[in-house]
This record gives C-alpha cells, sequence and structure tokens, in this order.
C-alpha cells in the first residue's frame, strides 16, 4: 500500500511541479544575493488560483537581490554543489564571519530537486543558517537527509574546508517537503542528533511518526489536493511523541512553499530560532493564543508539549 501511495505522488507532485512553472532555468547558479526579512513578512491573501499566470511562470535568473525592510545590509547566499549530491546554502563572509551556524539538512519531494526549492532554502539560510540540499528525488527513509547531516560534520572537521570550525555540530534541524517532509520525521526518529523538525505538506505515515520525539512544526494547506493535511498531517502530530505544533495555511496548495516562500518562513524561522538559536522568546507565538493561532491566515492550529 506504501509503494502504491508513493507512486500515486510521484506522478501528481510531478503534475504541480509542471503547472508551478518555478524550476530554475540555470542549473549552474553558484551564487544568488538574497535578503527576506521574516518578521515584516506579510502574508498574501489571494490563492494560487487566481495570482497572476506571470508571477507563478516567471523564471529565476542567475542572481537576484531583495532587499530588506530594515536598514541592515543584505546578505550574500551562496550555494555549491560539492560533486557528491550535496549543495550547500551559506553566507559568502562565512570564513571572515566571527561565529558558527547551526544546520539544516533539506529533503525534497517526490520526484523534484533541490532547484524548485530554491527561494524557499535561501530564505532558510538567510535567517542565519547553513543548508545542506542534495540530490536525491525519493526521500523517504530519511537516508539521504542524514547523509547531509554527516557531510556537514565532516566538513566542519576538514581543515581544507570552507566550512572548518563554521558549523554549530551541537544544533542540527530538519525540514523538507511532501515525501521530504516524510524523511524529516524518519530521519529525526532514527538520529538522536536531530533538535527539531518543520515538516511542509509532509506524507508522513502515522506508524512512522509514532517513533518521532524531536519537536516538530507540522505545516498543511487547505487547498492541497496531493497531501491532504487531514489525512496526514494531523495523525502525524496526534501521535508523535515530543514537542508538536500543526497548522493549516488557508487556500494553500500543495506547492505554496514553492511560489510564495515567505507565508512560511514567517513561522519557520521563529521555529528553527526557538530549537537550534535558543530564542525562547519565540515559544509564545507557538502556544494557544500566541501569534499562530491568531493568525487569520492560518487555521485549525494545534499545540502539545510547547
Amino acid at each position: 500500500m506504501k509503494r502504491i501511495l508513493s507512486l500515486f505522488l510521484v506522478f501528481v507532485m510531478l503534475f504541480c511541479i509542471v503547472g508551478c512553472g518555478k524550476e530554475d532555468s540555470n542549473n549552474n547558479t553558484t551564487t544568488t544575493e538574497a535578503s527576506i526579512n521574516y518578521t515584516d513578512a506579510t502574508t498574501e491573501t489571494t490563492t494560487e488560483a487566481t495570482q497572476s499566470s506571470t508571477e507563478t511562470t516567471t523564471k529565476k535568473t542567475a542572481t537576484e537581490t531583495t532587499t530588506k525592510k530594515t536598514n541592515t545590509q543584505p546578505i550574500t547566499i551562496e550555494n555549491k554543489d560539492f560533486g557528491n549530491g550535496q549543495i550547500v546554502f551559506y553566507p559568502s563572509n562565512i570564513k571572515e564571519a566571527n561565529t558558527t551556524y547551526p544546520i539544516i539538512a533539506w529533503a525534497n519531494g517526490t520526484g523534484v530537486s533541490y532547484d524548485i526549492y530554491k527561494d524557499l532554502i535561501i530564505s532558510l539560510a538567510n535567517g542565519g543558517y547553513v543548508v545542506i540540499a542534495n540530490t536525491e528525488t525519493m526521500s523517504a527513509d530519511g537516508t539521504a537527509q542524514l547523509n547531509s547531516v554527516d557531510f556537514s560534520l565532516s566538513q566542519n572537521k576538514d581543515s581544507g574546508s570552507i566550512f572548518y570550525g563554521k558549523l554549530n555540530t551541537d544544533k542540527i534541524g530538519l525540514a523538507g517537503h511532501s515525501q521530504g517532509g516524510r524523511s524529516s520525521v524518519n530521519a529525526a526518529a532514527k538520529d538522536s542528533r536531530i533538535d527539531c523538525v518543520i515538516s511542509f505538506a509532509g506524507s508522513n505515515f502515522t506508524e512512522e511518526a509514532e517513533k518521532l520525539s524531536a519537536p516538530t512544526f507540522f505545516i498543511g494547506g487547505s487547498a492541497d489536493m496531493v497531501v491532504s493535511a487531514k489525512q496526514w498531517l494531523v495523525p502525524a502530530y496526534e501521535n508523535c511523541k515530543g514537542p508538536a505544533v500543526y497548522a493549516c495555511m488557508k487556500n494553500a496548495i500543495h506547492t505554496r512553499c514553492c511560489t510564495n516562500p515567505t507565508d512560511y518562513t514567517k513561522y519557520a524561522l521563529p521555529w528553527l530560532d526557538l530549537w537550534l538559536k535558543g530564542d525562547t522568546s519565540n515559544k509564545a507565538v507557538f502556544q494557544s493564543g500566541g501569534k499562530l493561532s491568531q493568525d487569520s491566515a492560518w487555521q485549525d492550529f494545534m499545540c502539545k508539549g510547547i
């Protein structure tokens, strides 16, 4: 049954990606400028069905710059393919920076590569994280994602690496979309090194979520016809053992995190900051009566252990 469901998700996911039109036409991009202030992000109230075709089909150029609403200077995020399936997004000044960066390992959805998620990944990296993506397109069991974690730890120890001594290897998060959300749950259930998880529209199986104790943010979409939030995410939330939050974005289809990433980083980054940077001020955001539960763009909020 799981194999049949996985094959079904492959076909539907590919259909959604074609319609999304966000695939990067230049897969050799090595440097992308971005600066997204998630605290100022404004949730869009239009649905994907009413968005202009120009917005959803515009292809990305090799270099893009988005100006912050604050007075801080834009941060340059570079990405590099290390030739072994690992693609790392990191600040261009990482060698000179007098800090270490928590790690996020990213997992892709069914049948698609990391390219479709570049805007979202850049947004996460721009929050002060080093994000390791990969080329795996069938990621469910979490193996590729944990390989990304192992890769980051080895790079942190390698004196010849740009990441030498620059990664906070005690603070590791996982994030993924669709099958990648399932990967994140499975990988965290297997590995005690993982501090938190975000499952974007994850096809999470209940019996797998039952093994999960890491703090997890389950994000669904009310218009998602690929991964029904009530069928997949709610049971996973209800059965996981650790602290957890569930919320469903109104009118969001399956690929909204690709087309409108700031809708999600508005809360994804505070979640990561809470568990990976120790910013306990963000705990209230995810408690009953907090910012997320009161946000009219979201529905069906639930939390436990927060």
